[in-house]
């Protein structure tokens, strides 16, 4: 008897995979077909800034709804005009995608990998969503790139900034770089950290297998960049990250919904 029940329970879950993998592969093929046809929309629409952001948003909004990952906000949202840099982790394509479904909105100016600028028609519709590709080691291009930030934040524009510059694959905060401590310091402009915690859980990098769930996403209290000077920079990239990596802990500790 015992066997059998063991058996039966290895079949149950061996199933549980193959229909997750599947549901998880038909969601990104579907938007892996959908993410050039949404930039080409918003490249040859009308729209700027934030009204040309819909076909963007319903593609992350479907691909999550695909993959049965639910996305729960806390913490308090930035207003509009509040000039501020927002430093967020990411594990995952799945957090990738609940970025641009809930903290994205509240997002003046995002900087983004270089590498999506190899998605058809992506260069000519980030600049119409004003989002700046970071080329990674390019001093040449970065430099100006970090003073337009600046000079965003400064006009009271919420800066987007990834603390780690790349999707992690893993289950905590890895390195915070000194990027956004330095747009915030220059522009004399408070960090806000959000946390995106479930990701890695729902969809680890590098797999297609989503396990149903919640991604959750909180907006921390603001760091004051007041007692910082540029030379700083790297000591208020550690304090972020320390934030982030508890705050991240907690969430995690309620982890109880996720396979």
């Amino acid at each position: 008897m015992a066997n059998s029940i063991k058996a039966l329970g290895l079949m149950t879950h061996a199933l549980e995979s193959i229909e997750e993998n599947w549901r998880g592969g038909k969601a990104s093929l579907r938007f892996l077909i959908g993410a050039p046809l949404a930039m080409r929309r918003i490249a040859r629409g009308a729209h700027v800034g934030r009204q040309a952001r819909a076909p963007l948003e319903s593609l992350f909004a479907t691909y999550l709804e695909d993959c049965r990952f639910e996305v729960a906000v806390e913490g308090e949202i930035p207003a509009a005009g509040t000039g501020c840099i927002l430093s967020h982790n990411e594990t995952s394509f799945a957090d990738l995608a609940a970025y641009f479904v809930a903290i994205w909105p509240h997002v003046d100016r995002l900087a983004g990998a270089d590498v999506y600028r190899h998605i058809p028609f992506a260069r000519k519709a980030c600049e119409k969503l004003d989002i700046e590709l970071v080329s990674r080691g390019n001093r040449s291009s970065t430099d100006p790139l970090v003073d337009r930030m600046v000079a965003a934040a400064k006009d009271g524009k919420r800066v987007g900034w990834g603390g780690e510059g790349r999707l992690s694959g893993r289950d905590g905060i890895g390195r915070f770089k000194v990027g956004g401590s330095i747009i915030a310091i220059r522009a004399k402009a408070p960090i806000i950290p959000v946390v995106i915690q479930g990701g890695h859980h729902a969809m680890r990098l590098g797999t297609v297998r989503a396990r149903p769930g919640k991604i959750r996403v909180r907006f921390c209290k603001p760091v004051s960049t007041e007692p910082y000077d540029e030379v700083d920079a790297r000591e208020l990239a550690d304090k972020l990250q320390r934030v982030i990596s508890q705050n991240y802990a907690a969430l995690s500790d309620r982890q109880v919904d996720l396979k």
